[in-house]
């Protein structure tokens, strides 16, 4: 009777909205870079203990995610973003919804978490050795060898895949928002819908384990550990959920316009060298490409690949981005 009311309760219950399934995705595409931020810092004050941390961020970020992911998908049937919006996994099937209770059945289990663990550490990897390929096509290192032709058929393959893979989790968004129960292309792979999870239950925080400690009843104190891991996890979801908000802050161009205008560099002697010449490779612009930053006019290549391994201008060293790249059109 308990299970056949739970079953009704999370069938009666609203579906999540697109910001909500939007909204989950993003969270879980900050936790990464943030954490990846945190190692940088600690390589670089400590470069003896954590610097080989740097050089293997992505594994251990794979098995850090994949205990994460475990831990929510066994608890809460969620992975952490969609736990943090309150949201659940359910089958799409209702035998095997009524069957399973608020627990996934383990092969869903296991294909959700392959799916949230490896699928990613797996694309990372893929992108990085592509942008490799891609960056010595522009630059014209690839050969007419036929392992150069893979490789060139391997960069407009990605490119390929990359554009149907955005254009199917529209289509599935679009699905979504008339009525269709599968949020996202992994939900629909493996037949799971989202629903509103229930309220957690309260198990106590550090007042009772504090309190059981100094009145020396231990056994109690021990018994509300857990209750101090949840509390711990919901310290991490916020954590996420205040970086995401930093980064859409700092993304904002709303505070930047309001700050007055810097003067324009002055004018150094060496650049009279560099009239229509590109300050890195000394030749005639190959693809005159602008960086806002300083002014400079540089080829794209030469530019794009210095602003990817430094984040600045090579002349005047302010901080650059390569999606402030601006592309000129010179008769």
């Amino acid at each position: 009777m308990a299970v056949y009311a739970a079953h009704l309760t999370r069938t009666l219950q609203g579906r999540p909205s697109l910001f909500q399934v939007t909204a989950q995705e993003a969270l879980g595409s900050t936790v990464k870079p943030a954490l990846q931020k945190v190692i940088e810092f600690l390589a670089a004050t400590y470069p003896n203990k954590c610097g080989w941390c740097v050089d293997w961020y992505d594994e251990l970020y794979l098995l850090f995610d994949g205990c994460l992911q475990y831990y929510y998908l066994k608890h809460y049937a969620a992975s952490f973003s969609e736990s943090f919006y309150g949201l659940l996994r359910v089958p799409v099937s209702s035998s095997s919804e009524f069957s399973s209770g608020q627990q996934l059945p383990l092969h869903l289990e296991k294909a959700s978490l392959a799916l949230l663990v490896l699928l990613p550490y797996i694309r990372d990897k893929v992108e990085k050795v592509v942008d490799r390929w891609r960056e010595d096509n522009e630059e014209g290192r690839l050969g007419k060898s036929r392992a150069d032709r893979a490789r060139r058929v391997a960069v407009h393959s990605y490119a390929v895949v990359h554009t149907a893979s955005a254009c199917a989790r529209l289509l599935v968004l679009a699905r979504y928002a008339c009525g269709a129960r599968c949020a996202t292309p992994a939900l629909a792979a493996l037949r799971l819908a989202l629903r509103d999870a229930p309220p957690r239950e309260d198990a106590g925080g550090w007042g009772d384990t504090l309190r059981h400690a100094v009145t020396g009843d231990i056994g109690s104190a021990v018994s509300s550990l857990p209750a101090l891991g949840s509390l711990a996890l919901r310290g991490a979801e916020w954590g996420a959920f205040c970086v995401q908000l930093l980064r859409w802050w700092s993304a904002r161009a709303d505070h930047q316009q309001a700050l007055p205008t810097p003067p324009p560099p002055k004018r150094e002697d060496q650049a009279l060298r560099w009239k229509n010449k590109c300050p890195l490779c000394l030749q005639s612009w190959k693809i005159p490409t602008v960086l806002p930053v300083s002014g400079y006019i540089f080829c794209y290549i030469c530019i794009s690949r210095h602003v990817r391994a430094h984040s600045s201008c090579p002349v005047t060293r302010c901080p650059a981005a390569e999606t402030s790249l601006v592309r000129l059109y010179i008769d």
